[in-house]
């Protein structure tokens, strides 16, 4: 008989799976001695503002025959959205499927060093509010003037240089700050994950060149894209997962550029307010609606619109969110989702909603695909769920009972059309809509 704390769950992009996500995965399940791992992966668009390269459910199928065990959805909204919300979004999927483990890949950080953070860290108190608004208007990045609010928060606490310069270190690497806004979405939640980590092992997060066993996501994509094959990756890449990459065409992100302006071209014909999309301020807003899209690929029209306060990834997450249609208002109501989604379910059975789960929670959870061997752990997981599980796309509007669930759903049925268009037009391959995928099971 299994229980939940057999349970550790990794929330992952898998842009592409390699060696360095096996390794963690691995390690996830002998830290917290769990039996069965459960993946939360992006979808259709990641984190770093980017199309994916393959879909979420052949990147579910690399994770699962490499040793996955069932694979949800974070849907993309929320799966190309800052860190903070990302983080917090992936959290509370755990929570709404009672998972109590979570196991982060850091770069060089502990759980224990980031409770320890979190403890003397007071992002609301006046040193660092202040510090925040005069490092952004002096053209620092968010992230940039984040780390010098904390700084003189800390300082303001009364730490030691030893502290300042840990905290400045940790903070500036990719890993690192998505493992710390794991750890501060649980506790500002208090959501009770247990939080394990496992330090990068090989090539940095942004390292371009492919070496050694484990090589970057980044690199792996950079080779692919410049024609490159995967029989060139079998050092890197678990033999599982590199054939199933190896049998599919994957989406070249040259091929949104176009679409980028057309759908920018058509928000300034009608009149629309660029600025009111997610992750563009109106400065940003200026510089999309002045831009030259006669640039030879992604890569160059992200940079050649970034600047010192304006990051790539800052640039290319809010060209997605406009040629998505994903305005700060949506991202504000789909943060409530789950909120409404509670109340509602608790009103058409006739009772009082309790323990509503906190703000930016999940409404739902989108299971794309599983072992067989593991289907003890689908039953468990059902009967702990706070949350409607969808293992049917098609099936999801008779499940979410409110509007914003709904309309959430509706978000990244729309992102998978317009992904499924893209790769379409780049590869010449048709796949299913997002309403008749089959879960994957091997």
């Amino acid at each position: 008989m299994i229980n939940l704390a057999q349970v550790v769950g990794i929330i992952a992009e898998y842009h592409p799976f390699h060696n360095g996500h096996l390794y963690q995965m691995r390690n996830a399940r002998a830290l917290t001695g769990a039996s069965y791992c459960v993946v939360f992966l992006s979808s259709y668009f990641v984190q770093r503002g980017m199309p994916a390269m393959y879909s979420p459910l052949k990147r579910a199928e690399a994770a699962l025959r490499a040793g996955a065990d069932a694979v949800f959805e974070i849907p993309t909204p929320f799966s190309s959205a800052s860190a903070r919300d990302y983080a917090a979004y992936g959290v509370s999927m755990l929570a709404g499927l009672g998972i109590p483990n979570l196991c982060c890949g850091t770069e060089d950080v502990s759980a224990e060093e980031l409770s320890m953070l979190l403890e003397v860290i007071d992002e609301g108190s006046e040193a660092f509010q202040h510090s925040l608004r005069e490092g952004l208007k002096t053209g620092l990045t968010y992230a940039e003037a984040r780390v010098n609010a904390i700084a003189a928060d800390l300082f303001q606490a009364g730490a030691d240089n030893a502290l300042l310069l840990r905290t400045r270190e940790l903070l500036s690497k990719p890993n690192n700050i998505l493992a710390f806004e794991y750890a501060r979405a649980a506790r500002a939640e208090r959501i009770p994950i247990r939080m394990t980590t496992v330090s990068r092992k090989g090539s940095d997060y942004h390292d371009p060149i492919l070496q050694g066993d484990f090589s970057s996501a980044t690199a792996i994509r950079s080779h692919i894209l410049n024609g490159g094959s995967w029989d060139d990756l079998g050092r890197m890449v678990p033999r599982a997962a590199s054939e199933v990459f190896a049998s599919t065409p994957y989406l070249n992100p040259a091929c949104i550029v176009g679409p980028i302006e057309r759908r920018v071209l058509n928000q300034l014909y009608e009149g629309n307010t660029l600025s009111s999309f997610s992750d563009v301020s109106e400065d940003l807003a200026d510089r999309i609606a002045n831009a030259d899209f006669r640039e030879e690929n992604y890569e160059a029209l992200v940079n050649s619109l970034k600047t010192r306060q304006y990051t790539h990834t800052r640039v290319a997450r809010a060209l997605t969110h406009i040629f998505l249609g994903i305005r700060k208002s949506d991202l504000l109501r789909w943060k409530n989702a789950a909120r409404e989604e509670a109340v509602a379910a608790a009103s058409a059975e006739g009772r009082e909603a309790s323990a509503l789960p906190p703000i930016g929670a999940a409404p739902y959870a989108r299971l794309l695909g599983f072992r067989r061997d593991s289907e003890p752990l689908l039953s468990l997981l059902k009967q702990a769920a706070t949350i409607p599980m969808v293992s049917r796309p098609a099936a999801a509007e008779s499940l979410l009972r409110s509007p914003a669930a709904r309309d959430l759903f509706q978000a990244e049925v729309h992102a998978a059309d317009l992904w499924n268009s893209l790769y379409y037009g780049d590869s010449g391959t048709a796949l299913p809509s997002y309403l008749q995928q089959q879960i994957v099971i091997v």
